[in-house]
């Protein structure tokens, strides 16, 4: 076997006075070609692929160093010989350390550059030999290990070991797909559950259609070979769930590729795929298509996403709780859920986003000191360990679902009283909210003008003329306890001072610091 060898120099007469120095054929190697500048020698270096390069190291435009740093990035075991003048020795020197084979002073001495080159034949061998050595033990290996080994091999690039990978594998067919399982049970009963898995599935694959169960990380891997590539429907979801028996399971599907050295292809999107599985049912063989489907955008403009000047979905849910409404729990859930899909939210992101509106919704229903405001503390504490819990997006939901029944059913249900006294009551406990007529409709179920003109009937008053009226009354208690006006107007739900000052006159008659002074100066007179 004759080793191939590039020559880059810009100098013309360097370049045929290596081609005549000495006799290449009888040292092992072959001048494939030459190239007189850094750039050529790059793009030939790609095009041939030497087993060693002579290249000057100084050159205009992409120096000798230039051109071994740029190959480097891609290939660490070519072998390069550098040409350098006394001037640039130093240079030449430093240059070795970067992982060059040797230099070559010029004018090059015939019998330096046979040393060198019986040097580099020398080393060009025992890479030759250790090359073949591995290859011979690879294919004694199991096939499961050369399918590992070609998935995950350190140098991807390496095109002749891949090949050697592939031969050894021994496999003949028009499609292979990789498939990948991720596998769960009990605690006590997952290994001995996995062993049971692993086998079954050996036996259902392996044995009887000569496909190859291999490890990949913690998840089981299936190679695929087939004569069609109709692989990821019915039959496969049934035979590995008759595999897995009681074991919860899910797996992903990628693409069905022609060559066994695509295979790392279909690895990845199977990969990619499979990081998804907190979105579909146990069971479920995820493809490209589940995929999208679950992802679609189409309809993201019509969820009616929360803005930022209008109620978060936590207060929503809040409201549906503190009204015992279930109707309304399902909406704001409904909401939740929507938002994250629509923006495709990762399942970390779900259980966070979960949580923090939980948290909201029920931190503020456990703020008081009544027998409901203990319930919910407890309630808290289980919601969040169902969201953290949960196998799946499903089980997620149909538990928060429950225990939100459960909650409900534990307040009393909803209320017998009319939906106006709901209304009242609701309004008296949450009066320092931003409470709009509209929001309690939506929570109600009730169109809000229609509910307005139900309100005004029921109680004699404008739905925000009563807010504004209960918030007075709350305001009066709080400044005859000498509280100052900024304060009670922001603990009445109102941000601006101002208007606060103009709806306490409207009702009582006087400024809220005269009503102040005076209120607290007859409590004081009282007092002593």
């Amino acid at each position: 076997m004759m080793y191939k060898v590039l020559i880059v120099d810009d100098e013309p007469m360097i370049r045929e006075g290596l081609r005549t120095i000495v006799d290449w054929e009888s040292e092992g190697f072959e001048i494939i070609d030459t190239a007189s500048n850094g750039k050529e020698g790059l793009e030939k270096f790609g095009q041939i692929a030497p087993d060693l390069t002579i290249v000057d190291i100084r050159m205009p435009g992409m120096t000798g160093l230039d051109l071994i740093e740029r190959v480097r990035k891609e290939n660490s075991t070519a072998h390069f010989l550098i040409l350098s003048g006394y001037a640039e020795f130093d240079y030449a020197k430093r240059a070795i350390v970067s992982g060059v084979s040797g230099y070559l002073l010029k004018p090059v001495d015939e019998a330096e550059l046979l040393d060198e080159l019986r040097r580099v034949h020398e080393l060009l061998q025992r890479e030759k030999e250790a090359r073949s050595a591995r290859i011979e033990q690879e294919a004694a290996l199991p096939k499961a290990q050369l399918v590992e080994e070609l998935l995950f091999e350190d140098d991807p690039q390496d095109g002749e070991h891949r090949e050697k990978l592939v031969n050894a594998l021994g496999l003949s067919a028009p499609a292979y797909r990789i498939v990948l399982l991720d596998a769960h049970g009990g605690a006590e009963t997952e290994s001995r559950q996995h062993a049971v898995f692993r086998q079954r599935l050996k036996e259902a694959f392996e044995e009887k259609n000569g496909d190859i169960l291999f490890s990949a990380g913690s998840h089981i891997g299936l190679l695929l070979v087939r004569q069609n590539h109709a692989e990821c429907g019915d039959k496969l979801r049934n035979q590995l769930a008759e595999a897995a028996g009681g074991l919860e399971f899910h797996a992903s599907c990628g693409p069905a590729v022609d060559h066994l050295l695509e295979i790392s292809a279909s690895f990845r999107e199977a990969e990619h795929l499979l990081h998804a599985r907190f979105f579909f049912e146990n069971g479920s063989v995820i493809d490209p298509a589940a995929y999208q489907a679950l992802f679609a955008t189409e309809n993201v403009d019509e969820l009616t996403l929360e803005s930022e000047d209008g109620p978060q979905l936590g207060d929503k849910l809040y409201y549906a709780l503190d009204i015992r409404s279930r109707d309304a729990v399902e909406k704001v859930l409904t909401e939740l859920e929507q938002e994250a899909v629509s923006r495709r939210m990762d399942e970390a992101a779900v259980r966070g986003e979960y949580s923090r509106t939980l948290s909201l919704a029920m931190g503020k229903l456990s703020s008081g000191s009544s027998s409901a405001a203990e319930l919910a503390q407890n309630y808290h504490s289980l919601l969040l360990s169902d969201v953290n819990q949960a196998q799946s997006y499903g089980a997620l939901k149909q538990q928060v679902h429950t225990r939100f029944g459960e909650l409900i059913d534990r307040f009393g249900g909803a209320n017998k009283d009319t939906v106006l006294k709901q209304m009242i009551d609701f309004i008296r406990r949450n009066y320092s909210e931003n409470l709009k007529l509209e929001l309690l409709a939506e929570m109600f179920g009730y169109n809000s003008g229609y509910l307005g003109k139900l309100f005004k009937n029921y109680t004699g008053e404008y739905f925000n003329a009563f807010v504004d009226k209960v918030r007075v009354e709350k305001a009066k208690e709080l400044l005859a306890q000498g509280l100052k006006v900024h304060q009670v107007a922001a603990r009445v739900g109102y941000s601006n001072a101002d208007y606060f000052h103009s709806k306490f006159r409207k009702y009582v008659g006087t400024s809220p610091s005269a009503y102040r002074n005076e209120a607290h100066g007859e409590q004081q007179g009282g007092e002593s």
